[in-house]
């Protein structure tokens, strides 16, 4: 019989229900050469049905990689940088009339610039705010800019006007003589 007669009689029998899976014995599979595709054994199955499983459901291994510090020989811990802005600018103090005071710091209101500056908001007046950077305390009177590494008052009007006024590089101002130069030796005397 040709495949495709077998595969029409098979079906035919299994849904007449006089021919079932059950009844199908190894030995009648390996007969067939055609059914041994479409039955197999227990153990087959089984091993099928593992791998399918495995597939569609993986199970993640969780590998844990432990890093091992290096040691070399008396190494301290690395300390914190502290950051300390360069500039405290006092721009305003306020008292209200129930007493609280409202202090303009660095373009915020009550607020310390690094809480390594340390402000005395409560007993800020008109004249200024005290202000504490690494132990030593100033009083920044209101309009001024404390420069915290130099240790320096400057009125903060002063700092924006020598912002704007930039030195001159010497390349350019060579660059510039050469020109004038230049332009001279063309001139007719």
């Amino acid at each position: 019989m040709n495949l495709k007669r077998r595969m029409i009689v098979l079906g035919l029998l299994l849904s007449m229900g006089h021919y079932s899976v059950a009844h199908a014995t190894m030995e009648q599979v390996k007969k067939e050469p055609s059914l041994e595709k479409w039955f197999l054994s227990k153990e087959t199955r089984e091993k099928i049905d593992r791998q399918r499983e495995a597939y569609l459901n993986p199970v993640e291994e969780k590998k844990v990689v432990k890093i091992v510090p290096k040691a070399i020989g008396n190494t301290k811990p690395k300390k914190k940088r502290i950051y300390i802005p360069p500039k405290v600018s006092v721009s305003l103090v306020v008292v209200k009339p129930d007493g609280s005071r409202l202090v303009r710091v660095n373009n915020k209101y009550n607020r310390s610039p690094s809480k390594y500056i340390k402000m005395d908001f409560s007993n800020s007046s008109v004249e200024g705010v005290p202000v504490n950077v690494q132990g030593k305390t100033n009083i920044v009177p209101v309009g001024t800019t404390l420069l915290t590494r130099k240790n320096k008052l400057v009125k903060t009007y002063k700092l924006k006007q020598s912002k704007f006024k930039k030195p001159v590089l010497k390349t350019e101002q060579k660059a510039v003589q050469q020109r004038l130069e230049q332009v001279q030796i063309l001139k007719p005397q």
